[in-house]
């Protein structure tokens, strides 16, 4: 590796730790706002704060590493451009087919990792974030009902006790359950508490001594009551417990590999699969992006003297919403079939390449971007 070389990685990688750095914390720091309802609870360790971070660090660098990438070459090219020194190196016969090379080593580098990440670490985290939110959801359950209190954080369900124990188990307990408009629920024991499940994504509430009082708000009303020893309630933590949690990824917990294996059963059944597989290639576009960004970011840091950081900043945040934009309509298109999956996943990085391309001509035409 020649001195320029080096020179030129030291340029970008000392923002880029910076800016990833910071990315990561800006989006944990927002994701945490979005969820403290969950997080904030009585129950909460900081234990699950850290399985939190955990889970959450590699979908945050697939989101952080590009734009951070970006905003590394921007600023860190654009200041050797502000300095003169590209000035210095095109006087010396460095084109710039030689100065982004360095860019664009780091961006094969990035790529390499983001689709490593994509594969494995990203699926096996969102997974995991699922099963610990639905923990400490659980935990909240227990923890939050308070005597004499209405506990009103589950969707469709108001709980009440009239007395809870240092252990969790409750006496008189109501329970309202409206998660069928047309036919309400009241279910009023003697005692209960929260009850254990083999699944993840299930909260028990096991009741003892009591009765349920059901309506039917059809045409013809009608009025049932049950008597019970004991009974179980179940509810679903996805669409039950929606108020709640801000955490939900869907196709993303799942690996290329059961994407493909979803999208093969979409297609025995005879149903559409082009969800599937469009999910597949837009995270391989995602993690393919750092590459358009080298070659479509150096000309253009290359291309300017004199603009400031402030230039820098905006160019990013426009370009990477742009991106964005393109990966989402190209999408659309591919889910729709007016484009293959395949194509339309790699689109955004195949218009950023193209105009980083012609901007790179022009760059070594003028020496400047006009």
């Amino acid at each position: 590796m020649t001195r320029l070389s080096r020179y030129l990685l030291k340029e970008l990688l000392v923002p880029l730790g910076v800016w990833v750095a910071f990315m990561f914390l800006l989006l944990f720091v927002m994701q945490f706002l979005r969820g403290t309802d969950v997080l904030l609870g009585s129950s909460v360790t900081l234990v699950d704060l850290a399985r939190l971070l955990a889970y959450l660090a590699p979908h945050f660098l697939m989101m952080a590493l590009p734009i951070a990438f970006l905003l590394a070459i921007l600023l860190g090219l654009g200041r050797l451009g502000e300095d003169r020194e590209l000035t210095a190196l095109q006087a010396l016969g460095v084109g710039p087919a030689r100065l982004v090379a360095a860019p664009l080593i780091i961006a094969v580098a990035l790529s390499a990792l983001m689709l490593v990440i994509t594969s494995t670490a990203q699926p096996w985290g969102l997974a995991g974030l699922k099963v610990l939110v639905s923990e400490v959801i659980r935990k909240n359950a227990v923890g939050d009902v308070k005597s004499g209190v209405f506990y009103e954080d589950l969707s469709n369900l108001t709980l009440y006790a009239e007395q809870v124990s240092a252990d969790g188990k409750w006496t008189n307990v109501l329970l309202h359950d409206d998660r069928e408009p047309n036919s309400p629920l009241l279910v009023l024991a003697q005692r209960g508490q929260v009850g254990t499940s083999t699944s993840g994504e299930v909260l028990r509430f096991n009741l003892e001594a009591g009765e349920a009082h059901r309506s039917s708000g059809r045409e013809e009303e009608t009025y049932s009551v049950i008597r019970f020893d004991r009974a179980e309630i179940s509810v679903g933590m996805g669409a039950s417990m929606g108020k709640r949690s801000r955490f939900s990824f869907s196709r993303e917990e799942l690996t290329p590999g059961e994407l493909l294996e979803a999208a093969r059963e979409a297609d025995a059944r005879g149903e559409d699969s082009r969800t599937y597989r469009m999910a597949l290639h837009s995270r391989m576009g995602s993690a393919l992006a750092p590459i358009a960004f080298a070659l479509l970011g150096t000309p253009l840091a290359m291309g300017r003297r004199q603009s400031g950081k402030a230039w820098g900043y905006l160019l990013t945040l426009g370009g990477y919403v742009l991106y964005y934009l393109l990966s989402r309509v190209f999408e659309q298109m591919g889910q729709k079939g007016q484009l293959p999956v395949a194509l339309a996943g790699q689109m955004a990085n195949l218009v950023f390449i193209t105009v980083g391309l012609v901007a790179m001509y022009r760059v070594s035409r003028s020496g400047t971007l006009k």
